[in-house]
Order: C-alpha cells, then structure tokens, then sequence
C-alpha cells in the first residue's frame, strides 16, 4: 500500500496546484501501483493511497489519473435508512405496474363485454331488477307474517274481553312474528341500498367506458347525478330526540290513512289497516336498525289485495299520494337545527 502523505503543523496545506505533482511522485515512487484513490477519513484528512482500507470501504472516493485527474467518483455505501427507502419504491413502483395492468386488462374486458352504452345501462338494469327480486319476495314473507301476527292479536284480544291472562306460549309468538316483520323490512332497507349501490357503481363505469370510447358528455338534465338513497317511504334519522319525534309522527302518519280500531302494535312497529269496496290494505310502519352502531331508519310500506281477483297491485289513486307525503310528514323545514342534523 502506498503511504498516505501526512501534514505535520509547521508543513504548509495542500492546495489543488499541488495535486498534480503529489500525484505524480506517488505513481513515480510506486511503480507497481494499478490504481489511485482519493479519501478523507473520519477526522477529514484526506489520502491518496492504492487501496481503500476496509474500515473506509464504505465512504465515498475518487479513483485518479496519473495526471491527478478524477476519472470516476464512488459513492458511498447507502446507508440502512437510504436501502430501506430504495427498497420500499422498488415495492411501490412494483405496485403500480401490476395495477396499471390490472387496469388495461379490466379496460379491455369492459370494452369487449359491452359494446354500446344501452349494454351497460341492460346490465344495471338486469341487477337492480335481481335485488328487486329478492325485496318483493321479503314483502311477500311479511305480508304472511304481518296476517298471522294479526290473527295471533286477535286471541289475546277475545282472551282480555273474556277476562283471562294471555298464556306465555302466545306472547311469545307475538314477539317472534313481530321481530320477524321488522327484520324482514331491515332486510329490505339494506336490499334498497344495494340498489342505490349497484347505481352508483354503473355510473362510475359509464363515466370510464365513455372515456375509453372518447364519447361525448351526457346531457346532465337526463342523468341524475345523486349518489345517495332517497325514497319517499324511507326516512333516515340520527339523534335520539330526531329519531323519537320523526317515529311521533310517523304514528299519527299511519292513523290517519287507516282504521286506528283494527290496528297492531309492538315494539317498534304499527300495522294500519283499511279498505275501500275493492281492496284491503295494510299500512306497515317499521323502525329499522340491524346494530347499535348503524343509522335507525322508518320504513313505511304500503300493501293491498284485491278482493275478487287477489290482485296485489294497489288500483286506489291516494296509494302514492300516501306513499309520496310519508317523508315531508316526518321531516319538516320548520324543525330546529338540532332535529335536521
């Protein structure tokens, strides 16, 4: 190894002119040297020397010319923190190309799939359509549950006219029919929602396969743009003071378009009936929640049979009059902040 010059006090300091001839002298005065490397050492000397030694193999040099030229300059060893930080966008550039593949794949199989735009819309509407599917059959469920919790009613009413206790066997069937209609109209809520989804999903596609296709914007006047749930006969609440007097009015809702006299009640539902010369129909107020920590919604539905034909289609004109006024009567412009919120 060739010695590292060394600057005692009373020596003058190395200055750039004195490079070149330094350097000379050391090739000169080592003819079997192959390489020459410049480096400073912890204290900031700097060396020239044939060999780096292993304790500085991790510093930064410069390889030099016999003309005490820089040829080439070697970093230093990346330190855990920089390898740490190359490995993790090494991972993140790793991620973004598998999910820009990912992307141009999806893309490719969206434009295959469907051709038009009418495609897409047939494909929403054939979802929507299944999810409708699955609520009507949850009605129809209710509608059965809702004529035998009426009939079971009934016995406890003739029981108390006739002066003697309700057993607990028909109490308990009761509280099961009950539970049963409302966790069938929770079903439906969440079921009304998917359908909001499946929406809201088909609109983001529509919107990425007219960019795809570099279609023209639809006029915003034929397409809603609301990504949220709203019916009529849904009404979402928050606090309890909001949620109790929005049920307050529900109640006297649901009275005033049936008989009060043939009504059924239980905890957190109120069946209303009434009839014309035609149709019976049943109104059917539910307070739906499916865990503590999820929103309390009011469910009204409103069903009918036709008496000759068993029909389930509602023919009397204030159905959607009833169905349409269920959310204006709960929700009021007038109601202190507090209850809107």
């Amino acid at each position: 190894m060739i010695a590292s010059p060394h600057h005692q006090a009373h020596q003058p300091r190395l200055t750039k002119a004195m490079i070149p001839a330094l350097v000379a002298a050391i090739w000169l005065g080592d003819a079997q040297a192959q390489q020459l490397y410049r480096w400073v050492d912890d204290k900031g000397e700097v060396h020239y020397t044939d060999q780096v030694p292993p304790s500085h193999a991790d510093k930064a040099r410069a390889r030099m010319s016999k003309e005490g030229v820089e040829v080439e300059e070697v970093p230093p060893a990346p330190t855990e923190e920089e390898i740490r930080k190359a490995k993790e966008l090494e991972r993140q550039k790793a991620e973004e190309a598998k999910r820009l593949a990912e992307q141009k794949a999806a893309d490719e199989k969206l434009l295959r799939t469907y051709k038009t735009i009418d495609d897409l819309e047939l494909a929403r509407n054939g979802k929507i359509a299944a999810v409708e599917a699955t609520i009507q059959m949850t009605r129809d469920r209710v509608r059965a549950e809702t004529s035998q919790l009426r009939d079971l009613n009934a016995k406890r009413a003739q029981l108390e006219k006739d002066g003697k206790p309700a057993p607990d066997e028909l109490k308990a069937e009761i509280d099961k029919a009950v539970a049963g209609i409302r966790d069938g109209y929770a079903e439906v809520v969440e079921k009304e929602y998917r359908k909001q989804e499946i929406r809201n999903e088909f609109r983001d596609i529509v919107a990425h396969y007219r960019q795809l296709k570099r279609l023209p914007e639809p006029d915003e006047s034929t397409e809603p743009v609301t990504s949220e749930l709203r019916l009529s006969i849904l009404v979402p609440c928050k606090s309890s003071a909001q949620c109790n007097k929005y049920w307050e009015r529900a109640n006297d809702y649901v009275r005033s378009h049936s008989n009060v006299k043939t009504e059924v009640a239980g905890p957190g539902l109120l069946i209303g009936f009434a009839q014309d010369e035609r149709e019976d129909r049943s109104l059917t107020l539910s307070w739906t929640q499916t865990a503590p920590d999820k929103p309390v919604h009011l469910y009204l539905d409103v069903q009918c049979k036709n008496r000759l034909t068993a029909s389930l289609y509602c023919t009397n004109p204030t159905i959607p009059e009833i169905r349409d006024g269920f959310h204006s009567a709960l929700v009021r412009p007038d109601d202190p902040q507090i209850m809107r919120q």
